[in-house]
């Protein structure tokens, strides 16, 4: 280290993942004098975005990314990466190579854990609340897809898509229509199901197979297990988000999801949060069950709180190992796995079949700001069973091949999923270790988790006050493209 920190804090922060972040802003915005440092030389840890040559040599140094203070148990493991395409290809030739490909790398921003935003769930609100929406750019999700029957359909989620599908007949339309009218209401009881599942109480409304299936796989990502009543919160919180930004009722962080890390890191700089990356820790200062300060490079700097990242944790403060993975594949792709006039931003969510789970698919285009024109990226989420080639392998199957989209490159790993775990078992009492990527859709249980931990740290102060900044914000790209989200517009109307 080549220049010397303050020596003493509020808070010192670890790691830069999505929940040590949101800590790191709301901290400072409150005056807190925060550190936040990372021995990563990139923001966002398990949650960060690569371009291609970057996640390629990500992946022969996975396993001895923790240097000095940390752990292997939440590293990312199991990478597989496969060229599909020559090196080389003739001067003349129009078609994709290796070397032409790299030579786009920094056109990439590929994701390690992506997710989605519900329209009017916790994380967008946030985002509108505290002003934080100006650091980040959106783009909403144009159309979703299922698996049905051997191919891919459009899910009717909206009135206009319910009415518009050529494959719902009259009467599925009135029976569909009923049921998110009556869901909507609220006013229906659902006493007699609290021990059904959700299946039971679709079929009980005398839906079609096909109604059902929209319904309990595409809509309320559901599994025939599912409980009724999880399963109607699911459905109701889909519906709830509908008709905010865009034709479905999900967003997508423009230039990848580790986008959303560096939002809130932007905002605690702007309050006072200083930022070290690269910076790898000798060790921390404890007397008995509690957290003194750190020790960094030469200087020992004090604290009176620490939040750090599991992954970033010594290994005795972690009791439990992980037990479970969530499986991901990340593919480039030379055109989209249902191909229309326009470029969209595409959810399939894969139903389970053949003893495997089911799978998010999430296909980007070049309007993403994640990958070149005419290329793809398209990630596949899952809960790991046998490994993410094997989960994968049947899905990949029927979604790409000849006169198919064709797999340009492939990487394959998988990420030990800390949410499930007890992570305050072995911890002073003024330490947090806040854990990695779910397998959720979206950020909200990582807001809540975050706001939960605040609240702990900082009983007395407001989590994320508005950040007094006029400025609006500014999207990029064409003005005429109604899947660009202006979040501003939004955040004015929470001040009326």
């Amino acid at each position: 280290m080549d220049y010397e920190l303050p020596t003493e804090f509020d808070i010192i922060i670890i790691g830069t993942g999505v929940i040590e972040s949101i800590i790191s802003a709301a901290a400072s915005r409150i005056g807190k004098r925060v550190l936040h440092i990372d021995s990563n030389n990139y923001y966002g840890g398990l949650w960060a975005s690569f371009n291609l040559d970057a996640i390629q040599k990500l992946a022969t140094v996975e396993e001895t990314l923790n240097e000095g203070l940390g752990n292997t148990f939440f590293n990312v493991k199991n990478f597989e990466i496969e060229w599909h395409i020559p090196s080389e290809t003739p001067p003349e030739s129009t078609e994709w190579s290796r070397q032409s490909l790299l030579k786009e790398s920094r056109r990439f921003n590929l994701d390690l854990a992506p997710k989605l935003q519900f329209a009017r769930g916790d994380f967008v609100e946030l985002l509108i609340s505290s002003n934080i929406a100006r650091y980040s750019e959106y783009r909403s999700v144009s159309r979703v897809l299922t698996w049905l029957n051997g191919q891919l359909e459009t899910v009717p989620c909206s009135r206009s898509d319910v009415f518009a599908n050529n494959k719902v007949t009259v009467i599925e339309k009135r029976m569909l229509m009923k049921l998110f009218l009556a869901l909507d209401s609220g006013e229906e009881d659902y006493h007699n199901y609290e021990n059904k599942t959700f299946r039971a109480f679709l079929t009980d409304k005398k839906l079609t197979p096909n109604l059902i299936h929209y319904v309990l796989y595409a809509i309320a990502m559901c599994t025939d297990d599912t409980p009724c009543l999880q399963g109607i919160k699911n459905t109701k919180r889909f519906l709830d988000s509908l008709g905010r930004f865009g034709k479905t009722p999900f967003l997508f962080s423009m230039y990848g999801s580790g986008e959303i890390t560096q939002a809130f890191c932007r905002l605690s700089a702007v309050f006072g949060g200083i930022y070290a990356l690269n910076q790898p820790l000798k060790g921390l200062i404890l007397n008995g069950d509690n957290f003194e300060g750190i020790t960094c490079g030469t200087q020992e700097i004090k604290a009176g709180v620490l939040v750090m990242g599991a992954e970033k944790a010594p290994p005795h403060f972690i009791k439990q190992h992980p037990k479970s993975s969530i499986a991901r594949a990340i593919l480039i792709t030379d055109k989209s796995i249902m191909e229309s006039e326009k470029e969209h931003l595409t959810l399939l969510l894969y139903p389970p079949e053949g003893g495997k789970n089911s799978c998010v698919v999430l296909e980007l285009g070049c309007l993403t700001g994640t990958c070149p024109k005419d290329l793809f990226v398209v990630h596949l989420i899952s809960r790991q069973v046998e490994g993410p080639q094997n989960d994968f392998k049947h899905i990949i199957g029927n979604l790409f091949g000849p006169e198919k989209a064709n797999i340009l490159w492939s990487c394959y790993f998988s990420i030990p999923d800390s949410n499930d775990l007890d992570l305050t078992v072995e911890t002073p009492k003024n330490v947090t270790l806040c854990p990695g990527p779910d397998l959720d859709l979206d950020y909200d249980d990582a807001v809540r988790k975050a706001k939960a931990m605040f609240t702990d740290i900082f009983p007395d102060c407001e989590f994320l006050p508005r950040a007094p900044d006029p400025e609006e914000i500014i999207i990029e790209g064409e003005t005429s493209d109604q899947d660009n989200v202006e979040l501003k517009a939004e955040s004015a109307k929470t001040e009326e």
